[in-house]
């Protein structure tokens, strides 16, 4: 059976949605960062990768919007984390198929 057998039609344009946004290495690296924390602050990820915050702001909301991340104000700080934690497994591939390169 093929995959556009198993999954239906909607849901495969979400996960490829998904995919294209996490193709760029900032997004990625936000990606593989809240697989080892869960739950960060947007500042925390700033700090962590070294970004501009701008830079962190808008990647991170762009993953939102995309449905990449999930977000939770709490007081003054904005914390997001990973809407589907398996999204561990496709940093992990990744990583497997840049040490077989």
């Amino acid at each position: 059976m093929v995959l556009n057998e198993r999954i239906q039609a909607d849901k495969l344009l979400v996960a490829v949605n998904m995919l294209k946004v996490i193709a760029h290495p900032v997004r990625l690296a936000i990606v593989d960062l809240l697989t080892e924390n869960k739950r960060m602050t947007v500042l925390e990820i700033q700090e962590a990768l070294h970004l501009e915050q701008a830079i962190a702001s808008q990647q991170i909301t762009l993953m939102e919007d995309k449905g990449v991340l999930i977000s939770e104000k709490v007081s003054r700080n904005k914390y997001v984390s990973l809407r589907f934690p398996k999204m561990k497994n496709i940093v992990n591939c990744l990583e497997n198929c840049c040490n077989d390169l």
